[in-house]
């Protein structure tokens, strides 16, 4: 368990420790708990292009850090199955269902397990004008399991959203 403590820096160790110890809002409107990651960008594209990028699910693994296939459609209670990919090159695969599916606006995918575990994962596009937004990205973990499963997983899901996000900026702001 604590293996992976001891390959990090003096400042990620506590920043660790400032997420285990003060679930607050770090760094702006990063937020980072054993229940629930959320972090935000800026991103200059409209939400049209933004949303063109996120549900080409084809095209992900030509750009996504840790997301290397999804297989399914993108729409409303259909199934996915999504195929990730860790530092050390193991891939895993989890299945979800397509929870909340709005163009231009929010997609979120999830599963339970009924009291025992269910997680939720959001991506959000918040127009702030016609060629820039806020892209919000957010998981959450609840049930019996949910927080030991979050435990885990939390700070190194919360390094990969923010790849995510900035591979999405790079991007959409390079078009």
């Amino acid at each position: 368990c604590n293996e992976p403590m001891r390959n990090l820096t003096i400042t990620q160790k506590l920043t660790f420790f400032c997420f285990l110890f003060s679930p607050i809002n770090i760094w702006g409107q990063q937020i980072c708990t054993p229940n629930e990651i959320k972090t935000t960008i800026t991103i200059n594209a409209s939400a049209t292009e933004t949303w063109q990028l996120l549900t080409n699910f084809n095209a992900y693994t030509n750009w996504h850090p840790y997301i290397v296939k999804i297989d399914g459609e993108v729409a409303l209670k259909e199934k996915i199955k999504v195929t990730t990919i860790d530092s050390d090159s193991t891939t895993d695969q989890f299945s979800a269902f397509i929870l909340e599916w709005e163009p231009d606006k929010q997609l979120a995918w999830g599963g339970s397990l009924g009291f025992l575990f269910s997680a939720k994962h959001y991506f959000i596009i918040e127009p702030i004008n016609d060629t820039q937004i806020l892209f919000i990205q957010f998981e959450y973990w609840h049930g019996i399991f949910g927080k030991n499963y979050g435990k885990k997983i939390y700070l190194d899901t919360y390094q990969k959203f923010i790849a995510m996000n900035e591979k999405m900026k790079a991007i959409l702001e390079s078009n």
